[in-house]
């Protein structure tokens, strides 16, 4: 049986035709699907790998059939991109999409209209994205596009949500659903929270601690201006500070916006790196991790933190409230709120490892072991239905030619 995957995801593809990610979706999380399905075709959008994108999204069982990055994307089924994805979705014998996605949403159009079987993935609320994404035209898109995406996971026959409850209530579905984070994380291992704890009993000094952000620099809804206004509101006190920002994009208009506010010194752009040990490595060299996000669905980075023992500070949106604790929230876009956040934090060497101990411990439930069987029975059950459709329709796709 064979499975096509839609998403926006932007993958790196080097000269030998290898193909890599920014660790969103490596070969590990595609692999998932080809568990399931004997072939895997992945539509999403591609452009050439950079010498930092070295996360290996190639593999056996994927086929990529990307779309230049360069390609303008429009939603008409007439249009090169509608045109494609019915070719890719002709293909195959059912439809796994990721939502919010442009393709996502014209691979939902035309699963419907050629009655193949079709699953959602639910990862991030695109009325928040848009809204909060620093241009005229995405707020004029949020509201229509989160009402077609709305319409699209209402109709969906099974939906899994990346959320235990936010995202759920922002996009019911009427389908069979599952509450399963795509994080990729291994189970939270007792020596971090050991070697954590030394770290904070050998004392972190609040005027030279290090904070660390991560997301992407192109987009506003990160929170790098709130957390940059906040550094700069403690800089009398804690003249030292230093905010770590971990994540693709220019650094340019963040490095303007602490230069005019005084903090240049204290605000570093580290930029990207491969998933896995790199990251780990990056994490380990913090005393707090901050999520002020404007928008978030359930953020990844953050659990990965959390998997490292970190004590953590977020903007009380979208899925954060779900994994840190009350007092450690602040309200989105309020970097006076974090300022204080951070002070008080800092200044409290035993909540600190409480909120260590806490943290290392929430992240145990979304440890790859625990969600990889949460999402296998919730594939397993969609492949079930897809068979019978196919069963009805008259037979599997057959093994067509690759799509290109």
């Amino acid at each position: 049986m064979r499975a096509a995957f839609f998403h926006d995801h932007r993958f790196g593809r080097d000269r030998s035709g290898t193909y890599y990610s920014n660790g969103a979706l490596p070969y590990r999380a595609l692999a998932r699907y080809v568990r399931q399905f004997d072939h895997l075709l992945v539509v999403a959008r591609v452009q050439p790998a950079s010498s930092r994108t070295r996360t290996v999204a190639s593999g056996a069982g994927v086929e990529m059939a990307c779309l230049e990055s360069s390609w303008r994307l429009a939603l008409p089924l007439g249009s090169p991109l509608g045109r494609h994805v019915r070719k890719v979705m002709s293909a195959v014998d059912c439809a796994i999409i990721r939502l919010p996605s442009l393709i996502g949403r014209v691979a939902c159009q035309e699963a419907i209209r050629a009655g193949k079987p079709w699953m959602v993935e639910v990862v991030g609320c695109a009325l928040e994205s848009l809204w909060n994404h620093g241009s005229l035209p995405g707020k004029v898109l949020a509201v229509p596009t989160y009402l077609l995406i709305r319409r699209c996971v209402e109709r969906a026959p099974f939906a899994l949500y990346v959320s235990e409850s936010f995202l759920q209530h922002r996009y019911p579905s009427r389908g069979r659903s599952v509450a399963c984070s795509n994080v990729v994380i291994d189970a939270p291992r007792p020596g971090v929270l050991q070697s954590r704890l030394a770290r904070l009993d050998a004392g972190v000094d609040p005027r030279r601690a290090v904070l660390g952000l991560i997301g992407s620099l192109d987009v506003d809804y990160k929170g790098h201006e709130t957390a940059i206004h906040a550094i700069a509101r403690m800089k009398d006190r804690f003249p030292h500070v230093e905010l770590r920002c971990l994540g693709g994009g220019a650094p340019a208009r963040w490095r303007r916006l602490a230069a005019r506010l005084g903090v240049e010194s204290n605000v570093r752009f580290d930029g990207s790196l491969p998933g896995g040990a790199p990251v780990l490595e990056w994490l380990d060299g913090l005393d707090v991790i901050l999520t002020p996000s404007r928008t978030e669905g359930l953020p990844r980075a953050l659990i990965e933190a959390m998997s490292r023992a970190l004590p953590a500070l977020g903007s009380s949106v979208g899925g954060i409230p779900e994994l840190i604790a009350e007092p450690c929230l602040h309200p989105a876009r309020d970097d006076r709120a974090l300022a204080e956040l951070i002070e008080r934090l800092l200044g409290a060497p035993e909540e600190m490892k409480a909120q260590a101990r806490r943290n290392w411990e929430r992240a145990g439930a979304y440890s790859a072991d625990i969600l990889e069987r949460r999402r296998f029975r919730f594939l397993a059950e969609f492949r079930a239905f897809a068979a019978e459709s196919t069963r009805e329709r008259g037979g599997c796709a057959g093994d067509p030619a690759p799509v290109r």
